[in-house]
């Protein structure tokens, strides 16, 4: 683990390929296995409609549209909520963003620069 710093700010560069996950909080992990096993589901139907095709089925996938229609509707209601609960964290109690809230209180000025434009 390197430490980069300056300024008494003290950045951890972390290794690994998923080491970006450890900062994320359960919900939003949640939705990036559902959508991984989307993902999976997906290329299962492919690889079987492929495997269709060379022995030359041209009957229905039922099988494979019945298990994954529930679990896409669902997958969908449960994003769907991942969103909204987001959307409520990140808002104050009188509705206001995070971003806006913070500008507000700054008096709307412009903060950073070119390079790394402020809110």
């Amino acid at each position: 683990m390197v430490i980069i710093g300056g300024g008494g700010k003290h950045y951890k560069k972390r290794k690994g390929i998923f080491s970006h996950l450890a900062g994320l909080g359960f919900s939003n992990r949640l939705a990036l296995y559902i959508i991984l096993f989307l993902a999976a589901g997906l290329a299962g139907g492919f690889y079987l409609a492929l495997k269709s095709i060379q022995y030359n089925y041209s009957g229905a996938l039922a099988c494979w549209t019945i298990v994954f229609t529930p679990i896409g509707t669902a997958a969908s209601i449960v994003l769907s909520q991942i969103v909204r609960k987001s959307t409520i964290e990140n808002s104050s109690a009188d509705g206001e963003g995070i971003k806006y809230a913070a500008a507000k209180a700054n008096g709307f000025i412009q903060t950073g620069s070119d390079e790394s434009p402020g809110i």
